[in-house]
């Protein structure tokens, strides 16, 4: 995909299988190939631009029967148009008892459980966070059983797919110069336009995504946890236009650091010299000291000489939240914190 977009019910057609016979599949002269819609009661995207599948959008299609990873792998169903009608060349026949699991995007080879047992590797460095790239790291998954989602009587199973990753989006605002009660200047405004660039500090950026239980976490043994930068040239943040968002994993606080936002901006003074690049940060006050899977993180933050002032932090669909106010100082201290309820 271009984007990710709005992912809804998928409809798999599957044939029926005698009601009295445990883990046989149906006769093969009724078996009918796998198709998906995209439903329109689908949650947001990482983006609020486009709603469609673009065409030759992938998904993964595996099954559980008895307990067992079997019979049918990492099947892989296409959508042809980019109209959310998937089809693929293998069939899929009706077993009981079964689950059925569908994860995005399409990963390896057909008839082999993608990564290592259907574990993908992945990471979220800034590479992967360019607009072609990002939608590889942004993991969605489902799983329904038969009995409850789908039957013999109606075998039709409707997907939810969910984003499995977390989203951080971040909003900066300019600040006004602050005077005195004198009216007198001691502190100059900040214009975010002077803004170099921007991370968050404290993230593990390599993982793995489960596709059979849709699980993503961080490997804290793969790479120690880092800065993810976001580097651009001066002039191209925007006063309260939110920035491209950012994929990450799921995952807590580390014991010994924090999840902070540092700042980095170019000056130049009132004669025209370029002044030493100035650095902000301030901590990010997630819940639980927690990203959790889910979840799209709003940020807005105030730049001033004084400190880095944080405001609304919402949480918004993929799932709903909290939202937090407060005040950051320039060393990274939070103070007068409110957290409400939604």
């Amino acid at each position: 995909m271009k984007k990710i977009f709005l992912l809804g019910v998928a409809a798999l057609s599957l044939v029926a299988c005698d009601d009295n016979k445990e883990n046989e599949p149906a006769a093969t002269n009724n078996v009918v190939k796998v198709s998906a819609s995209i439903g329109q009661s689908s949650v947001s995207s990482r983006t609020d631009c486009d709603t469609k599948w673009d065409k030759g959008d992938v998904i993964g299609i595996s099954s559980i029967v008895g307990g067992l990873r079997t019979p049918f792998v990492n099947l892989e169903y296409t959508t042809l148009n980019g109209d959310g009608e998937f089809t693929g060349e293998t069939p899929i026949f009706f077993y009981k008892p079964m689950t059925l699991l569908a994860y995005y995007p399409f990963t390896g080879t057909e008839g082999t459980a993608p990564g290592t047992d259907g574990v993908i590797k992945a990471d979220t460095k800034i590479e992967m966070q360019a607009p072609g790239k990002q939608n590889l790291i942004d993991f969605l998954w489902d799983a329904r059983q038969d009995k409850v989602d789908f039957s013999v009587a109606n075998p039709t199973v409707n997907f939810q797919l969910s984003h499995m990753m977390s989203k951080l989006t971040f909003t900066f605002l300019k600040s006004e110069e602050t005077r005195d009660n004198h009216n007198v200047i001691i502190a100059k405004g900040v214009d975010v336009g002077d803004m170099i660039s921007y991370g968050i500090n404290g993230l593990g950026l390599v993982g793995t995504f489960d596709t059979y239980t849709g699980v993503c976490a961080i490997d804290e043994e793969e790479e120690a946890r880092s800065m993810l930068t976001v580097t651009f040239d001066k002039g191209t943040v925007e006063n309260e236009k939110p920035m491209p968002s950012l994929i990450v994993f799921p995952q807590t606080q580390p014991a010994d650091d924090n999840f902070t936002l540092h700042i980095t901006t170019s000056e130049v003074d009132q004669y025209g010299q370029v002044l030493p690049d100035q650095h902000y940060k301030c901590v990010l006050p997630f819940s639980d000291k927690e990203i959790k899977a889910g979840y799209h993180y709003k940020f807005t933050v105030q730049v001033t000489k004084v400190g880095l002032i944080l405001g609304e932090m919402s949480i918004e669909e993929w799932k709903p939240a909290r939202e937090w106010s407060g005040t950051a100082t320039i060393d990274g201290n939070i103070f007068g914190t409110e957290e409400t309820d939604d």
